[in-house]
């Protein structure tokens, strides 16, 4: 990622004055350990517009932060007279924004008919969602309050935001690690708003460019990741034990419908856990999206003993690990250490969370 910072200074000597200012802060901004500017700018052009678009109105996600928490709070609250299993159920349910709204309009349909007209959904969520409107609807009420309520106060929040600006909103609560992103980094997120304002198009010339760079870099760490595993045998050996005792534990929060397609890395377009309900209290850590366990490893291995690799392993897995030294093994923790150090700018969830169990992260 060094070529990144470079390619920031080099245009800072060819623009005018208010570029060079422009773009000698936001260089100084991507430098920055603890800046989100790099994962920002990793998504395609138009959810670049849009996060640039957003972090002119700072007020806006902090306010949807406050908001939130309580929506979030709510939920969890209401269903904890439930097991995990149940509540496991409804978090699935809520990332199907309009079912909760149709079981509703719905609850007097036999269970034939609700089958018949869940029938594009998929068949764990079907199945809950049928169990909910015959067992329990008053929990389904609750739920499309709290999420009505969120969708209330959001909307009074954006109200007297310019129409461009609402509607990159929306976009992005599509998308809630980014708003999650932006809200969290709230002093990135005012800098780069106060950039953008300022000079726009340099901006959004130089996000442009820094894509095409970070996407580069990326492939490139994916390349060296994929050349060393493949390289050592003993590391092979400690990940393939590694894999299945995270199998083992990830088996609990897996749905069925993936294994039903296992192994088959890059055929899922998964919803995201909505923002307003935040994802299960359970994961610790950041989890919008509920891939199942060898998206998050990025690797597998074939029944036929070849390692598949699916891409760079996940922040969630790397957390995962370094919170389990039980399931350390020297030769991989030293591979590990070994890559973040080789890319210690990278974007890539996985090194981040090795560089903050990183005994050296600080130097």
């Amino acid at each position: 990622m060094k070529k990144l910072l470079l390619f920031f200074l080099v245009l800072v000597f060819v623009k005018g004055y208010s570029q060079d200012k422009t773009l000698a802060d936001l260089n100084d901004l991507v430098s920055r350990d603890s800046s989100s500017v790099l994962l920002l700018f990793s998504y395609p052009d138009s959810i670049r517009n849009d996060i640039l678009i957003v972090s002119t109105y700072p007020q806006g996600l902090v306010k949807m932060e406050e908001i939130q928490k309580k929506s979030s709070e709510s939920f969890r609250n209401v269903t904890t007279k439930y097991n995990r299993n149940k509540q496991k159920k409804l978090w699935e349910i809520t990332r199907y924004p309009e079912l909760v709204a149709l079981l509703i309009k719905n609850k007097d349909k036999s269970k034939s008919e609700l089958k018949d007209l869940l029938k594009n959904y998929p068949d764990d969520v079907s199945k809950a969602a049928i169990e909910f409107v015959k067992n329990d609807p008053e929990m389904l009420v609750e739920m499309e309050g709290i999420r009505t309520g969120f969708e209330k106060k959001y909307t009074e929040t954006v109200k007297d935001f310019p129409e461009e600006v609402k509607k990159s909103f929306s976009t992005l609560l599509q998308k809630p690690e980014l708003i999650s992103i932006l809200s969290e980094d709230i002093k990135t997120t005012i800098m780069l708003g106060n950039l953008y304002k300022s000079n726009p198009e340099v901006v959004k010339h130089a996000a442009d460019s820094l894509y095409v760079e970070i996407t580069k870099a990326n492939n490139a760490e994916l390349e060296d990741w994929k050349d060393g595993i493949n390289k050592d045998e003993e590391v092979q050996k400690e990940l393939k034990k590694i894999a299945g005792k995270y199998e083992k534990e990830e088996q609990e929060y897996t749905d069925d419908v993936y294994y039903s397609k296992k192994y088959d890395i890059n055929i899922y377009t998964i919803m995201p856990y909505p923002y307003w309900a935040g994802y299960p209290y359970w994961y610790e850590r950041p989890y919008w999206y509920p891939y199942p366990w060898w998206y998050h490893s990025g690797f597998y291995w074939h029944p036929g003993g070849t390692i598949i690799f699916g891409g760079m392993p996940s922040y969630y897995f790397g957390w995962w690990y370094y919170n389990h030294p039980r399931y350390h093994y020297p030769r991989t923790s030293e591979y590990f250490h070994h890559h973040y150090e080789q890319h210690r700018r990278s974007n890539q969830g996985f090194n981040k969370s090795t560089k903050e169990s990183h005994p050296l992260k600080k130097r």
